[in-house]
């Protein structure tokens, strides 16, 4: 190469990474800066008597940014949801980013589960946060009277609202159930120190609470889910 090519480049890299520094989005910024130090490399390597550590820096920082932009683009991605995980974001968790609400989907177990299965034993200590992803649930309350939980509600969130004993008895209904079940300490300890996703938990859960209990006073057999009814 001709020996002004060398100088030229140093100033393209300069330019360059000025342009990083005036770039609002990280991910602009980083592929600049790791644009401006490959453009420079023949300058350093040019100089290299003089200038091995700048080369030895140089492909550190563009390594340490590369594996950023990696992590970026990672965080990034589109999210891609399951048909039933789809059903059961936009019936109960679409006030959640969706990005957050798979991290939650995913802290869950998935079970399928026969008839009459015991969920939940009146007064006492439950662990778990269960929602009713396929069939339904049967509440047992203290007179004998028996009120149904269908597809998209919750089990439990009583408890885990309160970090109280359960009121009443819950068993899968007549036919297979399929729930997904949350351990409540791992739950509690994720979203706690999350404002906003701890606040939008507390609101599904809490309007879920409600409706359950509206239903119950007006003597309805199903506790119909709060997505179906209106607040006034």
């Amino acid at each position: 190469m001709p020996d002004w090519i060398y100088p030229f480049l140093l100033n393209c890299a300069y330019c360059i990474w000025l342009a990083s520094f005036m770039s609002k989005d990280i991910v602009w910024l980083r592929s600049l800066t790791i644009c401006g130090n490959i453009v420079v490399v023949p300058f350093y390597l040019h100089n290299f008597d003089t200038l091995w550590v700048s080369i030895i820096w140089v492909g550190i920082y563009t390594a340490i940014n590369s594996v950023m932009l990696f992590l970026i683009y990672l965080e990034r991605r589109p999210i891609v949801l399951s048909d039933l995980e789809q059903k059961i974001y936009d019936s109960t968790f679409k006030s959640l980013e969706p990005r957050l609400f798979k991290k939650i989907i995913d802290m869950g177990t998935w079970e399928d589960l026969k008839s009459n299965v015991i969920l939940v034993n009146r007064d006492s200590d439950l662990d778990s946060l269960m929602l009713v992803v396929e069939g339904e649930a049967e509440v047992i309350l203290k007179h004998g009277e028996r009120k149904f939980i269908p597809t998209g509600g919750f089990i439990g969130e009583q408890s885990f609202i309160t970090g109280q004993k359960t009121s009443a008895d819950v068993t899968t209904g007549e036919e297979k159930t399929k729930i997904l079940r949350w351990n409540s300490n791992i739950l509690r300890n994720y979203i706690k120190d999350k404002e906003s996703l701890k606040d939008n938990i507390d609101l599904i859960l809490t309007a879920d609470l409600i409706h359950k209990i509206r239903n119950m006073d007006e003597g309805n057999d199903e506790i119909v889910h709060s997505r179906d009814l209106k607040i006034n």
